[in-house]
């Protein structure tokens, strides 16, 4: 009675499932489960229903767990472009350390870093009798900078400068800092003139870092 009730409400309210219902394999189950006692019915019943909710719960399960293991995959690819990304910055950023350090070179012989620095002042309108340089080497592996070891060579300049404005400074520091050669400007003081208004004293610590080279002879 309640299949015929079930058939009568397919007709009525979703005819587009006739079709389905009225399939001659289906019409076969139907008359199979039509043929069961009732009990068996309604075990037939709920071992589909159980069936369904298995089925869609392994779906579910299966769904999870292939976006899971997409997104886990895209974050180790994520990680890995990061790496290598990060690992291209440092081999860049050590190429151009050393093409400084190669540049620098030029400055290994005694008296070429405070020639240097006067040529600079040159460029900045500064007269060279207002410029005084003590070119220091240091002790190779004695700078705690991290640049330092047993292959470079570390270069000091304090530099002294009389009267010159503030045009002429910001001149110097621009060709000493972004010139010819890698300079680092460690320490300056700026002092006031006492006898000229407008001009400046100023004292500079300045740093070359070179490879070693060779002594011939």
């Amino acid at each position: 009675m309640e299949l015929s009730k079930v058939h009568s409400w397919i007709m009525e309210r979703a005819p587009m499932l006739a079709n389905v219902y009225q399939n001659k394999y289906v019409q076969m189950l139907y008359d199979r489960f039509a043929s069961l006692p009732p009990t068996q019915q309604k075990q037939v019943i709920s071992g589909t229903g159980i069936g369904i909710l298995v089925l869609a719960t392994l779906t579910l399960g299966s769904s999870y767990w292939s976006l899971w293991s997409t997104t886990s995959r895209s974050h180790k690819n994520a990680e890995m472009i990061s790496m290598l990304m990060k690992y291209q910055k440092q081999r860049r950023e050590k190429a151009g350390q050393i093409q400084e350090l190669e540049r620098n070179k030029e400055l290994a012989a005694p008296g070429q870093l405070k020639q240097y620095i006067v040529n600079s002042g040159r460029t900045a309108s500064i007269s060279p009798r207002m410029i005084q340089v003590d070119e220091q080497d240091d002790n190779v592996g004695s700078s705690p900078d991290p640049k330092s070891s047993s292959e470079i060579k570390v270069k000091r300049a304090a530099t002294k400068i009389q009267r010159i404005n503030l045009n002429q400074l910001t001149s110097l520091l621009q060709a000493l800092e972004f010139g010819q050669y890698g300079l680092t400007i460690s320490s300056i003081r700026i002092m006031n003139d006492d006898k000229l208004r407008g001009y400046m004293n100023v004292e500079l610590g300045i740093i070359a870092y070179l490879f070693q080279v060779d002594e011939v002879g």
